[in-house]
């Protein structure tokens, strides 16, 4: 999602939108996505106290998290000299990366095969590699 979010916004904005874009679309998306986690238990009939609500935004928290370190290597990579193009291409490279690592670890902690786990992560990184193409395309 944050990927996805730093291309669109880094066709017309300057590296400050284009942080501040992925940032807030991510918080966003977060409090959405655990906000309708809390609105289906409330559909199963169970009224979320104050544990569920926090138990559910902390089951949500690794997907922020993960999404951060592509901002970081942009702001780094800026930092550093480079070009925005340059810089959020590093930042996608990166989150490829981490797409890949994700893919690979989940399969692993559901006991799947290391050529599965592998096979994973390679079609995990392919959302990576179709983001980055996109951004070619656009840019």
């Amino acid at each position: 999602m944050g990927s996805a979010v730093m291309v669109a916004a880094s066709l017309h904005g300057a590296l400050g939108q284009v942080v501040i874009s992925v940032v807030v679309t991510l918080l966003v998306y977060w409090v959405t996505e655990r906000y309708a986690e809390l609105l289906a238990a409330g559909a199963r009939g169970s009224v979320p106290d104050r544990q569920a609500v926090i138990v559910a935004l902390h089951h949500g928290w690794p997907m922020l998290q993960a999404s951060y370190l592509p901002v970081v290597a942009l702001l780094v990579a800026s930092a550093l000299g480079a070009e925005l193009p340059t810089a959020v291409l590093a930042a996608l490279c990166l989150s490829t990366v981490l797409l890949a690592n994700l893919g690979y670890g989940a399969a692993r902690r559901s006991d799947a095969s290391l050529l599965s786990a592998l096979g994973w992560a390679a079609a995990s990184a392919m959302l990576g590699v179709a983001v980055i193409l996109l951004k070619l395309a656009l840019h």
